[in-house]
């Protein structure tokens, strides 16, 4: 098994590696190429005396020009224009003062076959005398003579020779002093840079530390842990998503355990009624009623309900459950499901009206809507107080129909609008048993609608009751860009 690199040693070793290439660098352009550059230099130096020498042979201060070129470059000039002769004042040491008619017209040749400049690069010599009086030319270590021949034509066809010598001084013992130093330098910058890249590093993972100690805590189920890393843009960021997501997980877990306890709550009690009146039509003599027996229904009925309710929850929010699409009429289906809560009008006292002023065509699931209605009916009515009026109406605006379910009930506060479309979340704490439905209608209602690509929402103020809404285009209009969701 492969074992991960630290962040922490990483960075200490990338640091390390571009350290060692800089210095590797320099090592090359400072030691291993300095001869080469600085024989470069000196070519294009004594190449630009010619040029400039040749710019400027009508000028009369030319003899200056020729000086100074001379004592800034450190070489020797000489040039021939007819029968008369310029040439630097300091002559010691120069090659081209010592060259022979037949060399200069050797010169001129070898510049007019190359267009009109030559240069000559040879190895500089030194002449010793022997005991017996005669003359030993020999090289000398790593010097050259640069010899530079230019020819400079004029209208009248008059030609002028431009020479120019210098010297190339031997650089091994610059080389060796570099290497030397460049020793130092490389051993004392890799100490600092491994130094400054294991503060570096340490400064940079320890936030990271940090919050990958509390990201354990909270992967054991802490959710009261926060997140403290700071010191960079990118680890505030991500310190702050992750308080987001303790809070969010810690909000999340609550809903769990309430939806635990209110599902165990509406499991139990068909339960126990079940049980109970099963258990007195048994023990009890004439208590086999059809009432008793209705009441067992009813519970297994609602028992059956609460689990398909979960099952759907489940499917949707998976993705897993298929719309079955068609035209219908959506007045029509909103007509049937209000007649099955003619118990409510007759037996309950609630006043349940449906305000609208024609039928509307959709083309949606009926099923999947009566759900919707169902659970936005049911909602009303068990969060009713006194005032058991509930108003659905059907309107219709810019080519689609827009459902409201509204009740005059206790109303929701703003903070927890945003809330009641979750899955898990329940207003009533306390959890009283629903008059209709499950308890987690409205994050099936919220599934549904999404699916239609439907458009919904709530409105709502404490003390005032509620509205629940949502919008479907009408099927005999052209198709709408519909949103998901809309909280208003």
């Amino acid at each position: 098994m492969k074992t991960e690199t630290s962040l922490q040693w990483k960075l200490v070793k990338y640091l390390l590696a571009f350290v060692i290439a800089l210095l590797a660098l320099l090592w090359l352009f400072q030691v291993v190429f300095l001869d080469s550059f600085y024989q470069r230099f000196k070519i294009e130096g004594i190449e630009k005396i010619g040029n400039t020498l040749a710019a400027n042979l009508q000028s009369e201060k030319f003899t200056e020009i020729v000086a100074q070129q001379a004592r800034q470059n450190d070489a020797c000039i000489r040039v021939l224009h007819g029968i008369y002769q310029i040439q630097t004042t300091n002559t010691m040491g120069c090659q081209i003062y010592n060259l022979k008619n037949s060399d200069i017209a050797h010169y001129i040749a070898l510049a007019e076959a190359n267009g009109g400049d030559y240069l000559d690069i040879q190895s500089e010599q030194v002449v010793s005398e022997l005991p017996n009086g005669s003359l030993l030319f020999s090289n000398k270590q790593g010097s050259r003579n640069l010899i530079y021949f230019k020819i400079v034509e004029d209208n009248s066809a008059l030609k002028t020779i431009i020479m120019v010598n210098t010297h190339i001084s031997p650089v091994n013992a610059t080389t060796e002093t570099l290497r030397t130093q460049l020793s130092y330098i490389a051993l004392i910058v890799i100490i600092a840079s491994l130094g400054l890249a294991y503060l570096m590093s340490r400064k940079i993972v320890k936030p990271i530390v940090n919050i990958n100690q509390s990201a354990r805590q909270m992967a054991e189920g802490n959710y009261d842990i926060v997140f403290t890393g700071r010191g960079y843009k990118e680890i505030t960021q991500l310190n702050d998503t992750m308080n987001h997501t303790t809070r969010k997980l810690k909000e999340v877990d609550q809903m769990r355990r309430d939806l635990i306890a209110n599902v165990s709550h509406d499991l139990r009690t068909p339960l126990t009624m079940i049980s109970g009146y099963g258990e007195m039509m048994r023990d009890l003599p004439g208590e086999n009623t059809p009432e008793n027996v209705q009441v067992i229904i009813d519970e297994a009925h609602r028992l059956s309900n609460l689990v398909n309710d979960l099952l759907d929850l489940s499917k949707l929010q998976e993705k897993k459950i298929e719309l079955h699409v068609r035209n219908f009429d959506l007045t029509q289906l909103i007509e049937t499901v209000l007649h099955r809560y003619e118990k409510f009008t007759t037996q309950d006292g609630f006043d349940i009206q449906f305000q609208h002023t024609e039928s509307v065509v959709v083309n949606a699931d009926p099923d999947r809507l009566g759900q919707v209605l169902y659970n936005f009916i049911n909602n009303a009515i068990n969060y009713s107080l006194e005032d058991k009026r509930i108003v659905i109406r059907q309107t219709i605006v810019d080519g689609q129909v827009r459902v409201e379910v509204e009740d005059h009930g206790e109303g929701i506060s703003e903070d927890k609008l945003n809330y009641i479309w979750d899955r898990y979340y329940k207003i009533d704490k306390t959890h009283k048993r629903s008059s209709a439905g499950s308890g987690i209608g409205l994050a099936i209602v919220r599934e549904i609608l999404e699916l239609h690509q439907a458009r919904y929402g709530v409105r709502s103020q404490v003390g005032q009751g509620s509205v629940f809404w949502f919008a479907l285009p009408l099927a005999a209009s052209a198709p709408q860009e519909k949103c998901a969701s809309e909280h208003s």
